[in-house]
């Protein structure tokens, strides 16, 4: 049988992509690599897709734009604009409401920039906010200074922490006698009071550290013991994090340990917990179930906390199937996938999708919406239909033509 050279077929393909659209709802010629589509008025969307480079989709929730998904996200709403490139830039801007305009800038690692807050690495800045502190300023390497604001109402107290050639010198207080105080010549010695009469320090950190207060006593020798003491409960640790003991003197419940290969568990309420890592693995808490058999190949769940219950089972990485129900709603998402062949899915408002194949070994709902302008390339079939009856699908027509090239063409409808 004759061959049809790659040149043809390329030109087959290119002609499959530029050939011509209708609009009409029914069956239309749908390109794999460009697509625009309007929704329903009800819904007042739009969508622009060029798979898998760049994807733009219009809603009444706002703007989505994605550009070689992950790495380059813009997102717009009534409240926020956001812009990410990733690693290295990430933007916000809040324009509304008028009286809480804010916006920061973030080029990782070197500048740190916002309403309030300007910080350029290595050299400093001045923050407000930044890791928690109500004030940040910076002089690297050679002076720090934070400050943290009490929110009590009555009696706000300004503690400042100085740190000299950070982190090795560092002192402070809070300016109240009998206030907190903090002194550490690191990693010889270091020493932090509270305001409540509670200690913590250290001496040749990480070796032997301690905490004391009205509640607790612990201290810790690293990494060979520590222990820790409430009235009605000890955690004692042995070569941490290896060996782990804790008991709980009201109810009885011990829990032992080697991590992670073994553990035996009781306590209250019908809990149980016994492991032999990689093996097996079973763990009971009131009327919610975790076990595993071959770790990590076979694994099922049912949780239940009174307000959802959910049930699941893997078979890593080949099939999954996941069922949760909400109470309060009424609402229930179930998902089947056969990895690599297919995927069903169940949403909670109604929408049913189905995938032929199914080439991702996991679809977390972030990785669903990362792949979704390159759908149509990982799968030849797709079908979404959503509670109003309205269905959306693509296929392949997927001919086979001379020397095994194809699919040449996609197709897709729409409507009731």
């Amino acid at each position: 049988m004759p061959r049809i050279g790659s040149l043809p077929v390329l030109l087959l393909l290119l002609a499959s992509c530029a050939g011509p659209r209708r609009d009409s709802p029914g069956e239309r010629p749908l390109s794999a690599f460009y697509d625009r589509k309007g929704e329903p008025e009800a819904e007042g969307g739009r969508t622009v897709l060029v798979r898998p480079f760049y994807s733009k989709r219009e809603d009444e929730r706002g703007k989505r734009v994605d550009i070689l998904g992950p790495l380059v996200r813009y997102r717009s709403d009534d409240v926020y604009r956001r812009l990410q490139i990733f690693p290295n830039l990430f933007y916000s801007a809040r324009h509304s409401p008028a009286d809480q305009k804010s916006w920061w800038l973030i080029f990782f690692p070197f500048l740190f920039a916002g309403h309030d807050d300007f910080v350029l690495l290595p050299f400093g800045g001045v923050s407000r906010g930044l890791l928690g502190y109500s004030h940040f300023l910076m002089v690297t390497p050679l002076y720090l200074r934070t400050r943290q604001i009490s929110s009590h109402p009555t009696d706000p107290v300004t503690y400042t922490v100085h740190h000299l050639l950070w982190p090795f010198l560092s002192f402070g207080s809070d300016g109240v006698e009998g206030g907190r105080r903090k002194f550490r010549i690191a990693p010889f010695y270091g020493r932090t009071v509270e305001r409540a009469g509670a200690t913590a320090g250290f001496v040749l950190w990480p070796f032997y550290s301690w905490r004391r207060s009205e509640q607790e006593r612990a201290f810790f020798v690293f990494p060979f013991y520590g222990r820790s003491e409430r009235a009605t409960s000890r955690r004692t640790t042995i070569l941490f994090p290896f060996y782990v003991r804790e008991e709980d003197f009201l109810t009885g419940a011990v829990d032992t340990q080697l991590w992670p290969f073994w553990r035996r568990a009781r306590g209250t309420e019908g809990f149980e917990a016994r492991r032999l890592w990689p093996f097996a693995s079973f763990q009971r808490a009131g009327s919610s179930t975790e076990e595993f058999v071959a770790w990590p190949f076979w694994r099922r769940a049912y949780i239940d906390d009174g307000r959802d219950f959910a049930r699941y089972l893997w078979l890593t990485p080949f099939y999954r199937h996941v069922q949760r129900y909400d109470r309060r709603t009424g609402s229930y998402h179930e998902k089947k996938a056969l990895w690599p062949l297919y995927r069903n899915e169940h949403h909670r408002d109604g929408t049913h999708e189905v995938s032929v194949p199914h080439l991702l070994p996991v679809d977390a709902p972030a990785i669903q919406e990362m792949i979704e302008p390159s759908r149509p390339l990982l799968s030849l079939y797709h079908t979404r239909i959503r509670p109003d009856g309205d269905r959306e699908t693509s296929a392949s027509s997927a001919p086979t033509w001379p020397g095994g090239k194809g699919p040449i063409a996609r197709y897709a409808s729409s409507g009731g």
